[in-house]
């Protein structure tokens, strides 16, 4: 499933890129899009527009051979960083040293000349200190702001980081302890902990090993010697890191779309969880505002997100010989300066593209500036200017919500916290309108309760007594008297009693095809209405989306692939059910679907978050039940032991699967059919012309 949405991203991504007028094009060459809270790309305005580049051309160093000076460019440059004074330092890997650029990229001087022999890594620190990640010595090197080597680690000579485990660095950063969090190659457990003095402290947020159902099955039936014959399964390692001005520290990992950004609290903690992202993420860094931004070396694409892990803009792209600013061949650094320029170094075209902020872009920062520090009626005006250039931008209408709830408009805040998909704040508002009018009707409507039930009290007295509204009584006796009226409310006996309502429906006629068939018309009525009537915050689906003929389908086609299924399989292994028994049975089965799924959908409206346990337990319930009147079904029609059953259940499963994938090629075979008599038709049409 997961490969099919980033199949169908990559495919709608590609058709707004050609539908974007060629205006828009000549600023930016690429599209840029955010996702919405149903995972859907929604296009947006240009975030970004590439602005300028800087290649170090104007690099002059002393040549040691001549004696005079030459210009020495970038070279397969690994790493990027801006500092607080918006400096620009970059890995130049293919140079051995650390370059150091002003905020506009005119040079400044370089770093670590004959000391450094593949700089890979680079950070600065509030005192500006140069720490470097030397992959080639194996080393942590550190730099005074003037350029002179303070001093370097190598190895950690502790038996707490293995003797055997490599050392080889590659991203470095370093928190307001001036400890060191060191990414390593290979190195499966964490960032590699180091203190101000070298000594090895531990491992911090290592990544853990996601399911896999080719190991389950290993573990369960592999022998122990085959088990260890088996390559193990090892978690991926980090490949870039992070900090933001809390010192929260951010970890990326090439290789996997989910935790492939982390943020981390001290306790190496993730506090972002299932965000999306690209697999191919190079580098990350964090702005003053906490926005993290990402850059993917494979698509050439840079993600922004707000602190809280919600994508802002994804935009940029691959170049494919153009050579335009804006796409890149293979980003390996990304850093944010003060004003919002970014700055992407690419390591195959050896050279940084500079990318400033559109209008746009500064209004959604301002908006965010206000919302993350929780001024949310101060952050409605821009978040009102962003929406009249977007309508669509999730993240504003949850602002404006915010907003509305600050001061007190409840309803307003609902509506739009419904647009942006935001559940948890939906029932936050949800329950502040309840709370109204609970305190506004709760007395009326306790009264009305108790005066219902006194009056109920009072007419069954009156009837045993003076036979009060007997007609009205024997009329209703009557009624369900009828023969169709009681097959229909075999529902409630079956539930109530599975054995012997099952016995009774096929030996005594306490149902029929008749009535099977509309209470299977009333399971769709009751399916449609589940659909349209649950609460937005229990409903995995949009309202606005729903097919009647789609989900017509999803009703009747594995409904009735379970009864001709049943059927043959019985037919095979001795079961005594006739195809109406299995068909009536099977309809029956869902009884507690049909009386109790709409109870649940209307009880969900009065519910919030708080109270989800009571809907969850309601529909699992439901569900349940019907799972269990089914097994019932199979083994009373057909006669079964338990054991019986669960094996004509399985091959009854089995069944539908081998039923899906005949109807599966069977559609493919008649559209290669159709296309057959098609073109023979045209050639005997074409033949009789001539």
């Amino acid at each position: 499933m997961a490969k099919i949405k980033s199949v169908l991203l990559a495919a709608t991504v590609i058709v707004m890129l050609l539908l974007q007028p060629g205006e828009a094009s000549a600023d930016a060459p690429y599209v840029t899009f955010t996702i919405n809270h149903s995972g859907e790309p929604i296009m947006t305005q240009s975030a970004y527009l590439p602005t300028g580049v800087v290649d170090g051309f104007d690099i002059v160093e002393q040549d040691a051979k001549s004696g005079g000076t030459k210009s020495v460019p970038l070279s397969r440059p690994e790493d990027l960083f801006i500092d607080s004074r918006d400096r620009v330092y970059v890995a130049d890997t293919g140079n051995a040293r650390i370059v150091v650029f002003d905020a506009w990229g005119n040079y400044l001087h370089s770093v670590g000349r004959g000391v450094l022999n593949k700089p890979t890594g680079v950070f600065v620190d509030e005192q500006g200190l140069i720490y470097v990640a030397d992959y080639g010595h194996e080393k942590v090197f550190i730099f005074g702001a003037d350029g002179a080597e303070i001093q370097s680690f190598g190895k950690p000579d502790s038996h707490l980081f293995g003797k055997n485990n490599p050392f080889k660095p590659t991203k470095i950063i370093a928190d307001k302890r001036k400890n060191l969090f060191v990414v390593g190659e290979g190195t499966i457990h964490g960032l590699i902990q180091i203190s101000p003095e070298g000594e090895f402290l531990g491992y911090f947020g290592g990544n853990k090993t996601g399911f896999s159902l080719k190991k389950l099955l290993e573990r369960t039936f592999y022998t122990k010697e085959q088990r260890e014959q088996v390559m193990k399964q090892l978690p991926p390692s980090a490949t870039n890191v992070a900090v933001d001005s809390e010192g929260l520290i951010y970890t990326s990992t090439v290789g996997t779309r989910t935790n492939s950004i982390k943020k981390l609290n001290v306790a190496g903690k993730n506090l972002l969880m299932d965000v999306w992202s690209y697999p191919d993420i190079a580098d990350i860094t964090v702005d003053s505002l906490g926005n993290v931004y990402a850059v993917d070396s494979f698509r050439g694409r840079i993600i922004e997100y707000d602190r809280d892990g919600n994508i802002l803009f994804v935009f940029g792209g691959t170049d494919t010989g153009s050579q335009r600013l804006g796409l890149f061949k293979a980003p390996s650094g990304i850093g944010a300066a003060s004003d919002g320029r970014l700055f992407v170094l690419d390591k195959q075209r050896n050279n940084i593209q500079i990318l400033k902020p559109t209008e746009f872009t500064n209004t959604v920062h301002e908006s965010l500036f206000y919302y993350m520090d929780g001024k949310y009626t101060q952050s409605e005006r821009p978040w009102l200017d962003v929406l009249r250039l977007n309508s669509m931008f999730d993240l504003a209408h949850t602002g404006l919500g915010m907003a509305a709830m600050k001061q007190g408009q409840f309803e307003t805040s609902l509506e739009e916290f419904r647009v942006a998909g935001n559940k948890e704040e939906y029932s936050n508002a949800f329950w502040e309108i309840r709370r109204a009018w609970l305190m506004e009707h709760s007395s009326g409507f306790m009264i009305g309760a108790a005066l219902l039930i006194a009056a109920i009290a009072l007419m069954r007295r009156l009837h045993r007594k003076n036979g009060f509204a007997r007609p009205l009584v024997g009329g209703w006796q009557w009624f369900k008297r009828r023969k169709l009226v009681m097959q229909l409310l075999h529902t409630f006996r079956l539930m109530r009693h599975p054995v012997d309502g099952y016995y009774e429906l096929e030996a005594e006629g306490k149902s029929s095809v008749l009535s099977a068939t509309l209470l299977l018309l009333l399971l769709f009525a009751v399916r449609m209405f589940e659909l349209y009537q649950t609460s937005f915050l229990f409903a995995d689906w949009d309202v606005r989306k729903i097919n009647i003929l789609t989900e017509f389908l999803k009703v009747y086609v594995p409904f009735f692939a379970w009864v001709v299924s049943n059927y043959l399989v019985s037919t095979i292994n001795d079961g005594e059910g006739k195809f109406k028994d299995i068909y009536k049975g099977s309809v029956y089965a869902f009884s507690p679907y049909i009386v109790f799924a709409a109870p649940a959908a209307v009880m969900s409206q009065g519910l919030t978050k708080l109270e989800a346990v009571l809907y969850d337990f309601a529909s699992a319930g439901i569900v349940l039940y019907s799972v269990f009147l089914m097994f019932m079904m199979v083994k009373e029609i057909h006669g079964y032991e338990i054991g019986q059953t669960i094996k004509n259940i399985f091959l009854t499963l089995i069944g539908m699967i081998i039923m899906a994938l005949l109807a599966f090629i069977l559609f493919g075979l008649s559209n290669q059919v159709t296309d057959f008599v098609e073109s023979i038709f045209q050639e005997v049409m074409y033949r009789v012309e001539r």
